[in-house]
């Protein structure tokens, strides 16, 4: 907190001595989330049973990489809602400038409008800003096995869904970037609805902060058995201390584990959740929603 504060006051002096001059002050991330794939089919007959397992399989993970603290806590029955996410069909004009949007409905009811990219500093003073009710705006490491990017994303209250890019910078003002595409039509990517199970409770103190996890199953158009399952563990930014050298070498070795832990459960190609979604092939877009 400390550094912030220093760092805010030498950015208010700076423009006081040179007014006509700016320039963007360090970018500070509120959060870093590690995510992996996992193997969807051994969630399909009994959830709560694979869970507890995959908890199992991922402390004895830890133990082999010599993680010098413990997971508590067991994963049950979270949050459930109804996903789905916006694009142009066929170009996926959003998703190419780094952009998604996303609803939910169920234990939630929000809109998220999302900017991701490598850059921190780009990711963090790209404009995301929304104009809706009880709006909350995040900066978030996310990191997978195959990439690391920040995301800077805001979320509101649902009122309507857009359907064109017009309709979308009215809700969230920071997609004024894609003005140059404002008559485009707004269609749920891959044509599908996703229902999304979480499984929380397990966590890992690690030092200054903890990490969190979380096991995420994803059912698309109400099946019966998930297609997507995925692992993650999020570490909030401490507020006086940032991210301490202990937290994030555990982070690390926590990363490690879930990304290897054996027994079948990771699966190759891992781009994440999203990626996946836009990758699938579904009856309404056979070659792919973005082809």
């Amino acid at each position: 907190m400390m550094k912030r504060t220093v760092l805010s006051l030498l950015s208010a002096t700076l423009l006081l001595g040179a007014a006509t001059s700016h320039a963007n002050t360090p970018a500070y991330v509120d959060s870093k989330e590690y995510k992996v794939l996992l193997d969807a089919s051994r969630f399909a007959s009994n959830p709560s049973t694979a869970a507890a397992q995959l908890l199992k399989d991922v402390s004895t993970r830890l133990t082999a990489l010599k993680f010098d603290k413990t997971i508590s806590g067991n994963f049950s029955a979270g949050d459930r809602d109804t996903l789905a996410y916006y694009d142009t069909a066929h170009s996926c004009s959003l998703y190419g400038r780094g952009y998604t949007v996303r609803t939910r409905a169920g234990d939630h009811s929000d809109i998220q409008f999302k900017f991701r990219h490598p850059d921190e500093e780009l990711s963090y003073w790209t404009d995301v800003s929304g104009a809706g009710k009880n709006k909350s705006t995040k900066l978030e490491t996310d990191v997978t096995p195959g990439s690391l990017v920040l995301a800077h994303s805001t979320k509101q209250d649902a009122t309507t869904t857009p359907t064109t890019v017009s309709a979308l910078i009215k809700q969230f003002p920071g997609a004024s970037a894609l003005s140059d595409i404002s008559t485009a039509t707004l269609s749920p990517v891959a044509g599908v609805t996703v229902t999304q199970q979480e499984y929380d409770g397990p966590e890992a103190d690690i030092g200054q902060s903890v990490a969190e996890f979380t096991l995420t199953l994803w059912y698309i158009n109400n099946a019966s058995t998930p297609s997507v399952a995925e692992l993650s563990f999020r570490v909030d930014a401490d507020a006086d201390d940032y991210f301490t050298t202990p937290v994030l070498t555990r982070s690390q070795t926590l990363n490690t584990a879930i990304g290897s832990i054996g027994n079948g459960w990771n699966i190759a190609n891992d781009g994440g959740k999203t990626s996946w979604l836009y990758a699938y092939r579904s009856s309404s877009y056979p070659n792919g929603f973005c082809n």
